[in-house]
């Protein structure tokens, strides 16, 4: 993927260059969307989600997503965070991180555009990337009901495709990973803060599976209904190693 980039003031726009034209700042402005009718429906996540049609008709669908804080931070800065240069945002972060995997041919949802807006010494950004067709999150999954070993095993699999190509997720998690209509096709998406890791990595590699397992096990203490079984971590574990 080709990326180009310009600049309105305080407002930062990077973007897909096969796009038909540079985006406009209203394509980030869910009211404005809105008034347009191009929302679709409101997703889940930290962030606000929105998802929307592709304004330039190529029968696509978007999603929009506006970076929050997370934890007690987010009391006092919310969706603000510390300038440390235009390459350091999470926009920027993600569209470069995001394309590169995408060019390797891993799963991830194909960056479209983002925008980061300088505000002094603070920004807030938004990220658009192309909506998995028929995509679920592996946490919609778990809270609907049980999730076949087959599901498990799949995500198991494409996990181990990304440690094999060296990418590494800082936050992997039931929401960040998402299930197609065919259970084998599996997605991870918001990669902002991923790094590539290189060598064998089995320390990384298994902290990253302890990761995901701990927020599985949490949030089988906090949801009413939550599909986790050990033998659905098990048939991930054994899909993962397959």
């Amino acid at each position: 993927m080709q990326a180009a980039e310009f600049r309105d003031g305080r407002y930062r726009y990077i973007y897909d260059q096969s796009l038909p034209a540079p985006p406009a700042d209203w394509l980030f402005e869910p009211a404005t969307l809105a008034q347009n009718d191009l929302v679709l429906e409101q997703g889940g996540g930290r962030g606000t989600v929105i998802f929307i049609s592709d304004p330039y008709q190529s029968g696509r669908q978007w999603a929009l997503r506006h970076y929050m804080r997370g934890g007690s931070v987010a009391r006092m800065f919310g969706d603000r965070y510390l300038w440390s240069g235009l390459h350091d945002t999470r926009a920027w972060r993600e569209w470069h991180y995001t394309s590169q995997l995408f060019d390797a041919g891993l799963p991830v949802a194909r960056p479209v555009a983002g925008r980061v807006v300088r505000e002094g010494p603070l920004y807030r950004a938004d990220f658009i990337t192309v909506r998995v067709p028929g995509a679920a999150s592996f946490d919609d999954l778990l809270s609907a009901g049980e999730v076949p070993l087959e599901t498990w095993s799949a995500i198991g699999r494409t996990i181990r495709r990304f440690h094999d190509a060296g990418a590494w997720h800082s936050d992997l998690n039931s929401r960040n990973i998402l299930v197609g209509p065919d259970p084998e096709t599996v997605h991870i998406i918001d990669w902002d803060r991923g790094e590539w890791r290189t060598g064998n990595g089995k320390e990384w590699r298994d902290a990253n599976l302890d990761r995901l397992k701990r927020d599985l096990e949490k949030r089988l203490r906090i949801k009413d209904v939550w599909a986790y079984t050990p033998q659905g971590h098990q048939a991930l574990l054994d899909g993962y190693k397959s």
